[in-house]
């Protein structure tokens, strides 16, 4: 299954980020160029059989000083180790810090909604349940500035880093390839139940003019995947349970969808400790709603210019 970075829908949102797109039979390559050095290039979850004869035709025509590569592939593939053995023979070697996630969770969304919530530890269905007990409510917004809001706070000092590459993903994807969750606190939730429809809108029990929401999910949509791509919370949205009720609406409106997958975009990976120390925080998190957990191939980089070798470390 083609993953959402091999999209014709990706590699637009790329060239509006300033990335050159280039198709090496059915798989992208994602290149930027820098003033005197040539052009980096990355290639992420690339479907086998690698095209590295094709590869290696463009790291020539492009001057490429680095590549990258993610391929999609399980490590319980059998194909795995055949990979590996290509790679090593055209002198890519495994990268300390992956540019792509290399574990993650996946759900299986063809199951009853039912079946899914009961596979949530019990301290996560009870997070569900304190957070509508604590007047959260979950819906599908447009509000794409608030969430941003978010974020910006979350990143806090260099929050403002972050905003136009998210203006271009939504632009690039909304609406046919992303929906935007919002929680908002202090609402009316006395009508609402684990079950209940996501409203379409929000009635706050004080009255209040356009309140701000506590925490947001961005999830993209491809090929009948849904990915968990963007979420921030704010330390109330936090403490009244926000992000565990709309990771839980996050999984029903990928149904609704018509989704069959959904994926975390990524966990903790124990071969990584040092690059994923990051990550263990939002991994417990991550655990407690069930899914498979899955482990992918290692991300590779092939330097053909040893002077530029201390790029690698830091691009």
């Amino acid at each position: 299954m083609t993953d959402i970075r091999q999209s014709k829908l990706f590699a637009n949102f790329m060239k509006d980020l300033g990335w050159k797109a280039e198709k090496i039979q059915n798989s992208y390559v994602y290149l930027r160029r820098f003033p005197f050095l040539g052009y980096f290039a990355k290639i992420p979850k690339i479907t086998p059989p690698l095209p590295l004869t094709d590869i290696d035709a463009l790291r020539l025509k492009y001057n490429i000083f680095q590549i990258k590569i993610a391929p999609d592939i399980l490590t319980d593939n059998r194909q795995y180790k055949i990979l590996l053995k290509q790679l090593a023979i055209k002198k890519f070697k495994m990268d300390i810090s992956p540019f792509n996630p290399t574990t993650d969770i996946r759900f299986d969304l063809t199951i009853d909604g039912k079946d899914i919530f009961s596979n949530f530890t019990e301290a996560k269905r009870r997070g569900v349940r304190r957070a509508i007990k604590n007047h959260i409510t979950v819906i599908e917004s447009d509000d794409y500035e608030s969430f941003i809001k978010i974020r910006k706070k979350q990143y806090s000092p260099v929050g403002f880093l972050i905003a136009p590459e998210m203006h271009k993903l939504w632009r690039n994807f909304y609406p046919s390839h992303a929906s935007l969750l919002l929680a908002y606190s202090n609402t009316d939730t006395s009508t609402h139940n684990v079950f209940s429809e996501i409203p379409k809108q929000v009635k706050f029990l004080s009255g209040k003019n356009n309140p701000e929401p506590v925490a947001g999910i961005l999830l993209l949509f491809y090929n009948s995947v849904a990915y968990y791509w963007y979420a921030s919370a704010l330390k109330k949205g936090k403490r009244l349970f926000a992000p565990t009720l709309l990771v839980w609406q996050a999984l029903r409106i990928s149904q609704k969808r018509g989704c069959k997958e959904f994926t975390f975009e990524g966990i903790y990976d124990e071969r990584f400790p040092k690059a994923a120390q990051s990550w263990k925080g939002f991994t417990k998190f991550k655990e407690g709603f069930g899914g498979k957990k899955v482990v992918y191939m290692e991300n590779f980089s092939q330097i053909p210019n040893p002077v530029l070798g201390l790029l690698h470390f830091v691009m």
